[in-house]
């Protein structure tokens, strides 16, 4: 009898212990990204035979395929699929029945019908979270960059493989923000409705912790920022007479740290305009604790976006030229494609021709995200926007004024890469594109 009719034919899905193995064997192989800790399916499919819609299947070890995918694909990097790589769908089908029964609270997350574009981030999020078990992930990146849609369109796919999702929208609607004490409580009536809620507020977060050690849940705590101290206006945090906008802003840096660092079977997806430090500091190589940064979106990208709001008329070099001046963030593309919509008839080409790329949309997108600076991070942006080029570290200490002790030039430097407003490599420091459009534009006016 062959192989394939001896592994139940056509009735098998891969395993963690399958994954994994593959995973190791692609990482000795040229194909392996460094970066994005993985292989491309493009480059797989070439390499296996198999078509990227079958790889996709196989990874996302959900629905079964044919025993034969699995050998080919193992054979691919000189492996031989074992018992414990595989399984029957008969387990996997009663692994299906339960996960229909997970228990949803959206709260404020937006519909991402719409929702296109971001294929590899999205890929590196699953995997993290299916493959990995990470606990607790973080997306930030600049306003309008699209972190809010990522996550929801990330919890729409991965929600089967949790017993419950509980989505909660931070940014407080109208001041004062919600006390932690009524957070938690609202919390722990979603992860165990039925479970008596203690009465102080470390019985409380100890309340959520089992909630979160008993049960897998994916917990997204959207716009994070609205309660982190290092994302307050200097104008509340340095005046000792101005109530701060949000008092348990402690109280919340610590739960995300037991969040973070503690024991438990769940997922915890963050979406913050900065990095928390917290986050920044246990990172590290700990595997559970993620933090990926949101680049702008490409050109092909940006074209899919924009489509949904008919055909424009532009040169190739327009929608090169409309990435790059924009950065590829969401949102403001949005708010420029309005504006050629309804003042040039969908012709990019003439929009350009005005050469008026930023307006009042986009300065008060732009100007909420620089009211929050301390003044050496306003200096530092100033003097890399003067100079129009990026800088070396030692280039830029030169033209440090007193305002700013060389000392904290890194630190500096640190929160506003947090804050993706520059960026470092490891010879240079050069603003963020959009950014730099903005206040070039600003001073010629």
């Amino acid at each position: 009898m062959s192989l394939y009719s001896q592994r139940n034919r056509n009735s098998v899905i891969l395993t963690q212990q399958g994954f994994r193995k593959l995973r190791a064997a692609q990482a000795e192989t040229d194909l392996w990204n460094p970066i994005t800790q993985s292989c491309t399916l493009e480059s797989l499919a070439e390499l296996t035979g198999l078509s990227t819609h079958t790889l996709s299947k196989v990874h996302a070890r959900k629905k079964k395929v044919d025993f034969r995918s699995i050998d080919r694909y193992f054979a691919a990097f000189d492996l031989t699929p074992e018992p414990g790589d595989y399984e029957p769908p008969i387990r996997q089908a009663k692994t299906d029945r339960a996960l229909q029964n997970t228990a949803v609270s959206w709260e404020l997350a937006p519909d991402v019908a719409g929702f296109c574009g971001r294929t590899a981030e999205l890929e590196i999020l699953r995997r993290w979270i299916l493959a990995d078990r990470s606990r607790f992930i973080t997306l930030f990146g600049m306003g309008g960059i699209g972190k809010t849609w990522l996550a929801a369109k990330l919890a729409e796919q991965v929600q089967p493989h949790f017993q419950s999702l509980v989505w909660r929208h931070l940014e407080p609607i109208a001041h004062p923000p919600l006390p932690f004490g009524d957070f938690l409580d609202d919390l722990i009536r979603d992860l165990s409705p039925h479970s008596l809620i203690p009465d102080s507020i470390n019985g409380k977060i100890r309340q959520v912790m089992k909630c979160l050690e008993g049960k897998s849940h994916l917990l997204v705590l959207d716009n994070v920022e609205s309660i982190l101290e290092e994302y307050q206006s200097p104008a509340t945090s340095e005046t000792s007479d101005a109530e701060p906008q949000n008092p348990d802003w402690e109280a919340y840096r610590k739960f995300l740290q037991h969040l973070a660092q503690g024991r438990h079977q769940s997922c915890v997806v963050l979406t913050s305009r900065i990095e928390p430090n917290l986050i920044y500091f246990l990172g590290g190589n700990n595997s559970h604790i993620r933090s990926l940064s949101l680049p702008g979106l490409p050109v092909a990208d940006i074209r899919e976006m924009l489509g949904v709001q008919g055909t424009f008329q532009a040169a190739p070099e327009d929608w090169d030229r409309l990435a790059d001046c924009y950065d590829g963030n969401p949102k403001i593309l949005n708010i420029v494609a309005a504006t050629v919509l309804r003042l040039f008839n969908r012709n990019l080409t003439e929009f350009f021709r005005q050469n008026t790329l930023i307006f009042d949309e986009i300065c008060e997108l732009l100007e909420e995200q620089l009211n929050v600076l301390s003044d050496p991070a306003r200096t530092a942006i100033a003097l890399l926007a003067a100079e129009k080029a990026p800088l070396s570290l030692s280039e830029l200490r030169s033209h440090v004024s007193s305002s700013i002790a060389r000392k904290n030039l890194l630190g500096t430097l640190t929160s506003l890469k947090a804050r993706s407003l520059v960026n470092l490599t490891e010879t240079h420091v050069f603003l963020n594109p959009l950014l730099g459009n903005y206040l070039a534009l600003s001073d010629r006016s």
